[in-house]
């Protein structure tokens, strides 16, 4: 998901968020939320939140899935500066717990400097990728863990 406009996002209220496309990973359609966030134990900076949030509620009423998923955020630079990776986790996803992620993954002054080579100053973008591994979903017939990138 390329979040156009950094700066702009960066400046807008409390709990905005955006939206990537859905991208449809064994029959459940899957999405990346960016949120902002502020004054998360004292700092002032907004903050980037970073989830994945499966949109099947529509779908089905009692469904879910076991899912492993790896956060990033994509270098910028062609120096071989590494891209910036969360915390790996494993979650079952159902109709209650449809998003998960970091409320607080960055602040946007981490996000924007320079230095760390995630922000794009001249698109004014950032790219945010999750690895995705599916390991079997109530909705359709188990399947063998399938590597897919939202």
């Amino acid at each position: 998901m390329d979040i156009e406009k950094v700066s702009e996002f960066a400046g807008e209220m409390f709990l905005n968020c955006r939206k990537s496309e859905a991208v449809h990973i064994g029959g459940l359609p899957w999405k990346i939320v960016a949120q902002i966030n502020t004054n998360y134990r004292g700092i002032a900076d907004n903050q980037l939140g970073f989830s994945l949030e499966c949109d099947a509620s529509k779908k089905d009423s009692n469904w879910s899935c076991e899912c492993s998923a790896t956060f990033r955020i994509v270098s910028q630079k062609c120096d071989g500066t590494e891209n910036s990776t969360g915390n790996h986790f494993r979650i079952v996803f159902d109709t209650v717990e449809y998003q998960h992620g970091f409320g607080y993954y960055i602040t946007f002054a981490d996000l924007m400097d320079e230095g760390n080579g995630f922000y794009d100053e001249s698109g004014d973008k950032v790219t945010l990728v999750i690895d995705l591994m599916m390991k079997e979903s109530k909705t359709e017939k188990p399947e063998a863990f399938e590597d897919c990138f939202c």
